[in-house]
């Protein structure tokens, strides 16, 4: 993990009452908070991302909770807070050829974008001076 990117855990789950209560009961009880998230479902089942300060201590507990999870390394970016400031974000990696594989908002101007190229995508991102938040920020 390079100390730009944060690692997000997406959690797999049917799409059965209480499941998303389960997951938040399970990372509370080991003082685990959970930062943002993302959720993405179809008529069976869904996928629950998120970003939390313990995540390898949180898909430990999870796993021994019977869930399945995933790590994936993601940036998190403080985009400008104004109108088109996402655009730009967004059209900076789009003019260097990288894909946003998808984007979630956490909280106010923090996005966590998950990239084809992340090495390039820290590149522009430094370039256009924008802020990454790392996962020692949260």
């Amino acid at each position: 993990m390079s100390k730009e990117t944060i690692t997000q855990l997406a959690i797999f789950i049917e799409n059965r009452t209480g499941r998303l209560a389960e997951i938040c009961r399970n990372l509370g009880e080991k003082g685990i908070n959970i930062y943002g998230f993302s959720i993405a479902d179809t008529a069976d089942y869904g996928i629950f991302r998120l970003i939390c300060k313990r995540p390898l201590v949180a898909r430990d507990v999870l796993k021994e909770a019977g869930f399945t999870v995933r790590e994936t390394e993601v940036l998190c970016v403080r985009v400008p807070h104004r109108p088109g400031g996402l655009a730009e974000v967004l059209q900076a990696f789009s003019e260097t050829s990288i894909n946003v594989e998808y984007l979630y908002a956490i909280a106010d101007t923090l996005i966590v974008f998950n990239l084809d190229n992340i090495q390039k995508g820290l590149e522009i991102l430094y370039k256009n001076n924008l802020e990454i938040v790392t996962q020692e920020d949260f």
